[in-house]
């Protein structure tokens, strides 16, 4: 897990700075779990971990389509799951529950200390009601300047690891 926590606090580090969580940087980590749970579970544990990480892959990348979760937040997830074989099918959903708890709670807080937040929240709640009242899915307008709204999940799949590690949850 050593590798993995690396590999997570410069995705981390470059998310923070750039917006931008590099190839390279999943492809360690996600290379690392596969060559470990083939190494310890046989052709069976790493064809298990290519299994979670498309799993994980085709459940995310809707998300990412519409606009809800980017790039470099489905490639964290994917690498996440090529450790699979480690942490289970359970502890691996649990992992992604928990990081969605941590994300929900920075969200709400986002929106209680900045107005733009709560504003983003009206556009959305205002887009969602019209394309439920008339089934037109128009592009969803993303402010790019509103930085200050945008939660990287990098950070709270951070911290779910870190906790996961501590042995706070299994």
């Amino acid at each position: 897990m050593g590798i993995l926590i690396g590999v997570f606090c410069v995705a981390v580090f470059m998310d923070w700075q750039y917006y931008r969580i590099p190839n390279a940087c999943v492809l360690t980590g996600g290379a690392a779990g596969l060559i470990m749970a083939s190494r310890f579970y046989a052709a069976a544990g790493f064809l298990e971990a290519v299994g979670m990480a498309a799993v994980i892959f085709l459940a995310f990348y809707p998300f990412y389509l519409m606009g809800a979760l980017g790039a470099g937040d489905v490639k964290l997830f994917m690498m996440m799951g090529c450790y699979g074989p480690y942490m289970g099918t359970g502890g691996l959903i649990h992992y992604l529950l928990v990081t969605m708890g941590i994300a929900a709670a920075v969200s709400l807080a986002k929106m209680i200390v900045y107005p733009e937040s709560r504003e983003r929240l009206f556009y959305l709640m205002r887009y969602l009601r019209k394309a439920a009242m008339t089934g037109a899915v128009d592009a969803y307008q993303v402010d790019r300047a509103q930085r200050r709204c945008v939660v990287r999940l990098s950070i709270p799949a951070f911290l779910s690891l870190i906790l996961m590690c501590a042995g706070v949850y299994a």
